[in-house]
């Protein structure tokens, strides 16, 4: 059995040892950790991973990972702190911080707490609301377009006394991607042949995208306009609660 100072000696060395170990991987594991998370977070804003969102992630993280290790793994030392002369910032000082603290509108505060149900897809990423309108927009028919141009009491009496004859587009997604686009002030639908405002479209597109069994108020409105990146607020939050609301009665009351 060794003495005791002599084990004590052993263990200092081991730590030592340990200790530079640690310090020449640091930058290692760090690199890695690092790329581990961005894989993570390589959603899609929903919190699910799209096969797109997923493979690309995915793909930066290995890229990244050998680029650490080109770098520090077989020169045996880590990246040390910034020079004399540096001004300790990273490449990104001075740049504009979001403001909220790099989360997606609908996971930010300000957004009323109010039952959404299906109008939830709306805080799907851009790439998909972009292809649910590309879809939406290569799917009007001249009946979609008759229907459109009706006036607003129109609209609502077709759908609630004729609903098996009338042709609209019926996807949440797409509605809400419609939606978005109408709170511009603008809508591309016009090019198709649709010359009905872009405020009576709205009303539209959110009373057909809700849930049949799920009122439309001013907070619903809000809730929604605001994931999607335009507010709207105050008495023209109301009138489009109103009009949405309804869309949705009639869709109810054809629909049974």
């Amino acid at each position: 059995m060794p003495k005791a100072s002599a084990m004590r000696k052993t263990v200092v060395l081991l730590a030592t040892t340990a200790a530079v170990g640690a310090l020449v991987m640091g930058t290692n594991w760090g690199v890695r950790l690092g790329q581990i998370g961005t894989a993570a977070w390589a959603q899609d804003g929903t919190g699910q991973d799209t096969g797109k969102g997923k493979q690309g992630g995915q793909g930066q993280g290995g890229k990244g990972a050998q680029s650490g290790q080109g770098t520090n793994e077989g020169k045996g030392e880590g990246q040390g702190g910034p020079s004399a002369d540096s001004d300790a910032k990273g490449p990104h000082a001075g740049s504009p911080s979001s403001s909220g603290g790099g989360k997606p509108v609908w996971a930010q505060e300000g957004i009323p707490e109010v039952e959404l149900g299906r109008l939830n897809v709306a805080r799907s990423p851009d790439h998909v609301l972009q292809r649910a309108y590309d879809e939406a927009l290569a799917s009007i028919s001249p009946e979609m377009v008759s229907f459109y141009n009706l006036t607003l009491d129109q609209a609502i009496e077709q759908l609630s006394l004729n609903f098996d004859s009338v042709s609209y587009i019926d996807s949440p997604l797409q509605n809400l991607a419609l939606l978005k686009d109408a709170l511009d002030g603008d809508t591309k639908l016009s090019t198709l042949g649709v010359t009905s405002s872009p405020e009576q479209l709205e009303a539209v597109f959110l009373g057909v995208a809700s849930d049949k069994t799920v009122p439309i108020t001013t907070d619903t409105v809000i809730a929604i306009t605001t994931i999607l990146g335009a507010p709207v607020t105050g008495t023209d939050a109301e009138k489009l609660a109103a009009d949405a609301e309804a869309i949705r009665i009639a869709v109810l009351a054809g629909h049974g």
